[in-house]
């Protein structure tokens, strides 16, 4: 059975993603008591989508763990997950932050000079708005690949979470829509434990 974790994520990571393309960006008009609900549900989602997200990297950071064969490939194991969860740090962080703002505006047209009093903050825009929240699926990418180097998951589901990362990243709406369905059958896959290969349970972390 798929951990729940492999399947909330992107599917509450889609449908961010598809309240902002589709519901909040292309509608400059609506009515402030209709866009702040559109643009809370859309944020809310994100944070779900990542919080699962950071579960479902915790359990392939474990999952690769086991599988390295020396203390080189562990510690690269683990050099990778810190960076993944800086990046997923980062990128919770980005999306509470647009909540606040949303929350203090009291119409759209406010929501920049807010956002601007954040964006203002030393070091601000480098960890939340830069390249590090690009960081959690980057490094996701690397340890589902080295699970497919190891044969922990099989080498397509490994290839198309990345092509869907790199689709993600291109932020085009389209791209980002079938990006994220490629996550999510990817996601699905590899979250399903293999005939002959035991899933490791995220609550044995740290366990060496």
């Amino acid at each position: 059975m798929t951990n729940k974790a492999f399947v909330v994520a992107p599917v509450a990571l889609l449908l961010g993603v598809l309240g902002m393309k589709f519901g909040w960006a292309p509608n400059d008009g609506l009515a402030w008591d209709v866009a702040l609900p559109l643009w809370t549900a859309a944020h809310v989602a994100y944070v779900v989508g990542y919080l699962a997200l950071g579960a479902v990297l915790v359990t392939v950071w474990v999952w690769a763990r086991d599988a390295a064969r020396s203390g080189g490939e562990r510690a690269g194991v683990h050099g990778t997950g810190v960076v993944a969860a800086v990046g997923l740090v980062a990128m919770i962080g980005q999306m509470v932050i647009d909540l606040l703002v949303g929350f203090e505006a009291g119409s759209r047209a406010e929501m920049s000079g807010i956002s601007d009093r954040y964006h203002a903050l030393p070091g601000f825009d480098a960890f939340f708005y830069g390249l590090v929240p690009a960081l959690s699926l980057a490094g996701l990418s690397v340890l589902v690949l080295w699970l497919a180097v190891r044969g922990r998951v099989d080498w397509w589901p490994a290839l198309l979470f990345l092509a869907g990362t790199v689709a993600i990243g291109t932020r085009g709406t389209a791209l980002m829509v079938a990006g994220g369905i490629a996550v999510g059958v990817a996601l699905y896959t590899v979250g399903r434990p293999r005939q002959g290969v035991l899933s490791v349970p995220a609550t044995r972390v740290g366990a060496r």
